[in-house]
């Protein structure tokens, strides 16, 4: 009861400063002015065109791995991506991974991925129950979780030393 549980800020700079430096999923906040400036899809479309498709090409193998024939029925295929999509693309901007003023270099371009992965992923498994009515069974949620991190972390890898070659 007595004291406070967090002492009382004085100015929205120590908050800013805070939230910039003891979260790791902190929001980008703008230098100029006091409203915050969240990243999008947007900020790095060719970037979110390979999250999307490496998203895809994930629901795709797992497909094709239970057909008895290998064969893809597409829309089975983004079915399955659609929650992992969703849950990406909305957590995207908390996330930070389309971060405009990211280093560039491949140790960053992983580490960013697993910033995303470390909730979209998870929460693409739950939407994907809510969708199927069941929660997905545990195999399903292993191989999800590693195949997604390699997916994803490997293209956003490739695609961070692709970027920087071309800007040389």
């Amino acid at each position: 009861f007595g004291a406070p549980i967090m002492p009382p800020i004085s100015n929205l700079s120590t908050v800013r400063h805070h939230i910039q430096e003891k979260n790791p999923f902190r929001l980008r906040m703008s230098e100029s002015n006091d409203s915050e400036s969240l990243s999008t899809p947007l900020d790095k479309p060719a970037l979110a065109v390979v999250d999307f498709i490496s998203l895809v090409v994930f629901a795709g193998v797992g497909k094709a791995s239970h057909a008895p024939d290998g064969s893809l029925d597409i829309a089975a295929v983004l079915t399955t991506a659609l929650p992992f999509l969703l849950a990406w693309f909305t957590t995207s901007p908390l996330t930070g991974v389309y971060v405009s003023d990211s280093d560039g270099d491949v140790i960053s371009a992983g580490k960013l991925a697993v910033k995303g992965w470390a909730v979209a992923v998870p929460l693409g498994c739950v939407l994907r129950g809510l969708i199927k009515g069941y929660v997905p069974p545990a195999p399903f949620v292993i191989v999800t979780l590693i195949a997604t991190l390699i997916i994803l972390g490997g293209s956003r890898m490739l695609f961070s030393v692709a970027e920087s070659k071309m800007s040389d």
